[in-house]
């Protein structure tokens, strides 16, 4: 049987090697641990009603295989109103591949691919965030950047709506610390930015000093997020955007259940 060979070790990538371990195919990811990828920098939150119609049907293939890899735990945030909103999540940390090759993948061609002076061949699945445009030229992927922080201690989950599509939200995504984002993704990302979302930390509770700051460029696509077969062996997917763990989970099915036939 071949080996399915990754690049990128992302929400996209890591979610694509565990579903095909499950079903018995081995899984090698790459990842050159590059400034900016954006799966740390993110909350782990979904729910359905995110989704929107265009993209029903992936969180549909989705959830059973995240229920069927992690524990998805629920959420319940308290708005400014006292009234309660409840999201899923499945922290990063839990899915990120923790070992991956630290090879940066120099180049791809159907079936193989080349890193750290070596050639690698089987199936190859590209999955490289803002940087797949390097295989694809013209795929036209770009970043927009947005960072999250983690607060010492642990609070209550509190959302607040700051415009119809944006919101900031704080909560315990990982034991012992509290995370805060807000949403906030620019192409050309400042100081300023920084500035901002620390402020709205504040107007929720969180004055302290963080321990932890998150810069991540989430991938956009033109027309939503990439799918694609780019030879006979070998595929790539890109554009999570907000939606990496929804859209990494259903892409992996749709990579191992569908085109490697498992």
């Amino acid at each position: 049987m071949s080996t399915l060979f990754i690049v990128g070790g992302g929400l996209f990538g890591s979610l694509a090697a565990a579903c095909a371990r499950s079903k018995g195919i081995e899984a090698v990811i790459f990842d050159a641990a590059l400034d900016g990828a954006a799966s740390h920098a993110a909350a782990g939150l979904f729910a359905e009603n995110w989704i929107g119609k265009k993209l029903r049907d992936h969180y549909q293939r989705a959830l059973p295989l995240l229920e069927r890899l992690y524990e998805i735990r629920p959420v319940s945030f308290r708005r400014d109103d006292g009234h309660s909103e409840t999201f899923l999540c499945v922290p990063p940390a839990a899915i990120l591949e923790p070992a991956p090759m630290r090879e940066r993948v120099t180049a791809v061609g159907d079936g193989w691919l080349e890193a750290g002076g070596r050639r690698y061949e089987g199936w190859v699945y590209v999955a490289a965030g803002v940087w797949c445009e390097q295989f694809l030229p013209g795929l036209g992927v770009h970043g927009k950047a947005g960072a999250s922080f983690d607060f010492p201690g642990e609070r209550e989950a509190r959302i607040r709506r700051l415009d119809s599509h944006h919101q900031a939200i704080a909560f315990v995504r990982d034991s012992g610390t509290t995370f805060f984002s807000d949403g906030t993704a620019e192409r050309e990302y400042t100081p300023e930015h920084d500035r901002h979302t620390l402020e709205r930390a504040a107007a929720m509770g969180l004055t302290s000093e963080p321990v932890q700051r998150r810069l991540g460029r989430r991938p956009y696509t033109p027309g939503g997020p990439v799918f694609r077969k780019l030879g006979s062996r070998t595929w790539l997917a890109t554009g999570g955007r907000k939606t990496g763990t929804i859209l990494g989970a259903s892409f992996a099915r749709q990579l191992v259940e569908q085109e490697l036939g498992k």
